[in-house]
């Protein structure tokens, strides 16, 4: 499954290393494949849109693990829809 999640791009790289490890430690897999830096819906700052690749058949267990780390602004399997 495809994984897509945003963070404040102040925050980081840090963040999505952080993201990686929780997810191979929790289901064995996570692949990057694109980070986007676009600018905040709110205010004058910007954000990071990741996308990883997760083998795992539960998306919403995924998503919930993404979505508890308190960088993270939003996750979603596949995609944010029309936000993205």
């Amino acid at each position: 499954m495809k994984l897509v999640y945003v963070y404040a791009t102040e925050l980081g790289e840090a963040v999505q290393a952080e993201i990686l490890g929780l997810l191979r430690a929790r289901f064995g897999t996570a692949e990057p494949l694109e980070a986007e830096e676009r600018d905040a819906e709110r205010g004058g700052s910007s954000d990071t849109i990741v996308t990883v690749r997760v083998d795992h058949d539960h998306p919403d267990a995924v998503v919930g693990v993404v979505r508890n780390h308190a960088a993270v602004i939003d996750a979603a399997a596949e995609s944010f829809g029309e936000r993205v």
